[in-house]
């Protein structure tokens, strides 16, 4: 009894009227209960075995088709030694600079290597402009629209009035042009 009297007395001095007493024990008995609620429901599983191996497949089969295509991007630009792939493929295709230069392989004796040809920018159709670094479909379709309308290209520099071509992307793509045809 001592105890409910002093209760009584704490609750007369925080000033909490009866219904406010009233929602204060309701919203204990149901932060109980979903206490309770929680400890006998079960969690649910985080997702379904066959629907989390068919994902991972899925995945798997992603990742090797973007590997696939990244090393044929990479083939491209970097050929592997020995194989026609990129520049030196479209220099066969193409009118070629037949001369080649001389170098001694690690067994010390000479071999003809064929030199990887210039693209002509002044000449070159869309599929020898594609085969630049940075240069696809719409870049070389700009080039040709532009030599078209404003004659052959003077100086390098001037490939950067084409959009898109800037500072940087001209200067990876020097190394691999030319603006004058060979004697």
């Amino acid at each position: 009894m001592m105890m409910k009297r002093k209760l009584f007395f704490w609750l007369e001095k925080l000033k909490i009227t009866p219904a406010e007493r009233k929602t204060v024990a309701g919203l204990l008995v149901v932060l109980s209960a979903l206490a309770i609620g929680n400890l006998v429901l079960a969690p649910p599983k985080p997702f379904d075995g066959d629907r989390y191996e068919a994902l991972e497949k899925q995945f798997r089969e992603r990742t090797a088709r973007l590997a696939a295509e990244r090393e044929k991007r990479m083939k491209r630009y970097f050929p592997p030694a020995g194989s026609k792939v990129g520049l030196a493929a479209a220099a066969d295709t193409a009118d070629r600079d037949t001369t080649s230069e001389v170098a001694a392989d690690s067994t010390g004796q000479t071999v003809k290597k064929p030199r990887e040809e210039l693209v002509n920018v002044n000449q070159a159709g869309s599929e020898r402009l594609q085969i630049l670094p940075g240069i696809g479909p719409a870049y070389a379709k700009r080039i040709i629209q532009y030599r078209r309308k404003n004659g052959n290209f003077v100086s390098a520099d001037e490939l950067k009035k084409i959009k898109g071509i800037g500072e940087k992307r001209l200067e990876k793509l020097k190394p691999f042009i030319k603006l004058k045809a060979s004697p």
